[in-house]
């Protein structure tokens, strides 16, 4: 799972043909950078990588005000396939930087599979807290390092927290229906 190809795809999916300018002004708009570790310099390196793989498309480039025009990118079949699988990834993992990229996009797949994969992320999320709480009860307390006991403690708080988050998440998908793409158009900045 990568957070930056996903982020890409999604931001391209949902603006149609567009620029890396256009591109990076809109994931400052949707304030990434407060939930990852998102630089400009990522988001040209992905846009490269996934149109040599040709998940991207690039057109010719468009003039620009200032200097040399600006190349613009589309998704492609294949980028549409790897924007759901790093989706569905996303919305399975425990790391909380790769669950909130997918959980952007989450209105992007059918609600009843959003839910489902949601819910099983949930259950998993629960039951490593479980297991957590299980191994934290059997270590004594110590204000040395390790602090193992309080060390199990915040990430079974942490996991527990955030399936609590994604119970109210999961409350919404039926309620909130995804809106339809945008018109496919080039945007200039």
């Amino acid at each position: 799972m990568n957070v930056v190809r996903l982020l890409v795809l999604g931001v391209i999916r949902e603006l149609g043909r567009c620029h890396g300018y256009a591109i990076r002004q809109t994931l400052e708009e949707w304030q990434v950078q407060t939930w990852t570790r998102l630089h400009s310099g990522s988001i040209y390196h992905a846009l490269q990588q996934l149109t040599k793989e040709g998940l991207l498309k690039s057109g010719a480039p468009e003039p620009g005000n200032r200097g040399p025009g600006k190349l613009t990118f589309a998704i492609s079949e294949g980028g549409e396939v790897e924007f759901h699988d790093q989706l569905r990834q996303a919305l399975a993992s425990f790391d909380l930087i790769e669950l909130s990229a997918g959980i952007a996009f989450v209105g992007c797949l059918p609600a009843a599979e959003a839910e489902s994969l949601i819910s099983e992320t949930i259950d998993r999320l629960r039951d490593n807290a479980d297991r957590l709480a299980l191994i934290a009860s059997s270590v004594q307390p110590s204000v040395k390092p390790p602090r193992t006991k309080n060390l199990l403690d915040l990430w079974r708080a942490n996991l527990a927290t955030t399936a609590t988050s994604l119970e109210e998440i999961r409350g919404t998908l039926h309620t909130l229906a995804a809106p339809p793409k945008r018109a496919r158009t080039t945007r200039n900045h």
